[in-house]
This record gives C-alpha cells, sequence and structure tokens, in this order.
C-alpha cells in the first residue's frame, strides 16, 4: 500500500501540487492522467525521492519514506523508469536484467540467479532469442 498525504511543492513562487493525497492498494492499478505541467512527473519524484516535498508525506507499507534516498526507497520495491529506455549498452540482455536485481540488495550468486525466471520473461517477450545479445545490438522496439 502507498499512500500521500497533504503532499505539496513550491518550485520558487510556481506551485507544482497542492494538498495531494492519494491512496494505492497492493495489486490495484491506479492511472494518472493530466495535462503537461499539471504535476504528474513531480509527483512520482517524490514518490522515489528524487525531490524531496514542500510539505505532506508519502508512506509504504507503514512507513514514512518521505525524505528518504532514492536507493532506499527503490530497495523497499519502489523503482521509477523514464520516457527514454537506457540500457547499458555494452552488457546482453540478461545482465541487463540482472542490474535492478543487484542494485535491489538482493545477494545473488550470479551462477544461481534464476535464469529460468529470466528465460520466461523473454520468452513472454519474444526476445529469447536476444538472451545473449548486447543491448546495443537491439532495436528501439526490442
Amino acid at each position: 500500500m502507498i499512500e500521500g498525504i497533504n503532499v505539496t511543492k513550491y518550485f520558487g513562487g510556481v506551485r507544482a501540487l497542492n494538498n495531494v493525497n492519494f491512496h494505492v492498494e497492493n495489486c490495484e492499478i491506479v492511472g494518472l492522467i493530466g495535462p503537461n505541467g499539471s504535476g504528474k512527473t513531480t509527483l512520482f519524484n517524490i514518490i522515489s525521492g528524487y525531490v524531496a516535498p514542500t510539505k505532506g508525506k508519502i508512506i509504504f507499507r507503514g512507513t514514512d519514506i518521505t525524505n528518504l534516498k532514492p536507493y532506499k526507497i527503490c530497495r523497499m520495491g519502489i523503482a521509477r523508469t523514464f520516457q527514454t529506455p537506457k540500457p547499458f549498452l555494452r552488457m546482453t540482455v540478461y545482465e541487463n536484467i540482472l542490474v535492478p536485481i543487484v542494485f535491489m540488495g538482493k545477494r545473488i550468486n550470479r551462477k544461481r540467479i534464476d535464469k529460468e525466471e529470466i528465460t520466461q520473461l523473454l520468452e513472454k517477450l519474444n526476445l529469447i532469442t536476444k538472451i545473449s545479445a548486447l543491448a546495443s545490438e537491439l532495436t528501439l522496439y526490442e
């Protein structure tokens, strides 16, 4: 569960968010829509720790994460992506998939990582033939 309580953000004299409240349960899917400049990215930046709110709180699974660093929030299970994918071009597809697993602090034996799970994911995405390909060899679509 994640919750925002009276989340407000000012950039100088410009109010980007004003007392935003939300509550999302586990496994619930919610869309956030609005015109350019309405504060969507600012809210995600606050949730993920890239920007601190001027006031308000973000609660994740009962813990106040408002002032945590992004890497700590990521290790708790909240991560964000950006509109333009940025894979590590000199690493294979398989290695790129391992990056967030390692970053989240999972203790893994690189030889023993659940390759079957990664293989199943790549099969679902019709990318299994690319598992050993360098990311630089992929098309933008892939």
